[in-house]
């Protein structure tokens, strides 16, 4: 690795750090990871939930996607990638494309986002968004490209809506895309049947300063509309999700993710969160209301009364943590 290479990652690892509000995140010696490979999948259950799954593909959404790809309880009909987000097309296409080999399931289309930000959106940070597409622990193929599918997110997300009347979505990145929808295509936006979103800060420490929680941050304004748009939404904010990786996620291919790197993720939130979709017994919830702050304090979430909208206020990590080792278990 090239002096300039190493200076750059070390900048990076500060500032995720910094970000986290954590002293150290945890250690990623060559002892977490697991040699061999997955087993196959379980065989999709026919009651299995219709999902679309919006990602910015950093190395924790990585994980979550692999988990919902390979839960049997789970049909993942796409994946959107957010422009706004911390990795983004063309690079993502092929980084879904090499996990989606890695962990042994059939390919699903990906779909690449245009759609800017709002004006009171915040970019990621160049430096992370380097180490997320090129040190994010996958053994990635540099050989072989994918391609996206014509339509867009919104298209497409509107296009599923309206075939799978009901269709969730799992949303890990900033809400840039499903804002679109709604604007675009209100009618088939609302056969929405929810969204689970990984998204905003209720009760913890900020991530920095001017930044409640980086994906609600990223585009604030499209949070905004989501909140206030026909269709309910399940948030799993920024401090629920425990610190470090998941003991569950202690695996072949999926064990590296986000942990053997020079920069490890200090919290699998959209782990969390695709864990909670498909285990909601593990976790304690509230209702209500909620808008978020789109300056100040950018992606801090606020009660404003009763309401559809569901806040994930803590979680069972061993309970989660059995339904990862279910979905990642080694050949």
């Amino acid at each position: 690795m090239s002096l300039r290479r190493r200076a750059t990652l070390a900048i990076a690892a500060v500032m995720l750090t910094s970000a986290s509000g954590c002293t150290a995140a945890y250690d990623n010696d060559g002892d977490w990871a697991v040699a061999g490979r997955l087993s196959a999948p379980a065989a999709k259950s026919p009651d299995a939930v219709s999902v679309v799954v919006d990602s910015d593909l950093a190395p924790d959404d990585l994980v979550a996607l692999a988990y919902l790809l390979r839960h049997p309880d789970v049909r993942v009909l796409a994946i959107t990638v957010p422009t706004t987000g911390l990795v983004t097309c063309p690079t993502g296409v092929d980084l879904v494309g090499d996990l989606m080999a890695a962990v042994r399931v059939p390919a699903v289309p990906v779909s690449c986002g245009h759609t800017a930000r709002g004006r009171h959106g915040t970019p990621f940070p160049t430096l992370w968004s380097m180490g997320a597409m090129t040190d994010n622990g996958l053994a990635r193929d540099t050989e072989d490209t994918a391609d996206p599918v014509a339509a867009p997110p919104p298209q497409l997300i509107a296009r599923l809506a309206t075939a799978h009347p009901g269709l969730k979505v799992v949303a890990l990145g900033p809400m840039t895309e499903l804002a679109a929808t709604l604007r675009r295509a209100p009618d088939a936006y609302a056969r929405l049947g929810e969204i689970v979103a990984m998204t905003g800060i209720a009760d913890g420490a900020s991530q920095q300063d001017g930044i409640g929680e980086w994906n609600a941050a990223a585009d604030p304004d499209a949070l905004a509309e989501v909140l206030a748009g026909p269709v309910p939404v399940t948030v799993v904010p920024h401090e629920v999700a425990p610190l470090g990786p998941p003991a569950g996620m202690r695996a072949p291919v999926v064990g590296s993710l986000g942990v053997l790197t020079s920069t490890p993720t200090p919290r699998f939130w959209d782990l969390a969160t695709a864990g909670y979709f498909t285990e909601r017994a593990a976790g304690a919830t509230t209702t209500g209301t909620w808008t978020v702050e789109l300056t100040g304090d950018s992606g801090r979430l606020h009660r404003a009364g009763d309401g559809p909208h569901t806040l994930v206020t803590g979680l069972d990590t061993d309970a989660l943590d059995a339904a990862y080792r279910a979905a990642f278990t080694a050949q």
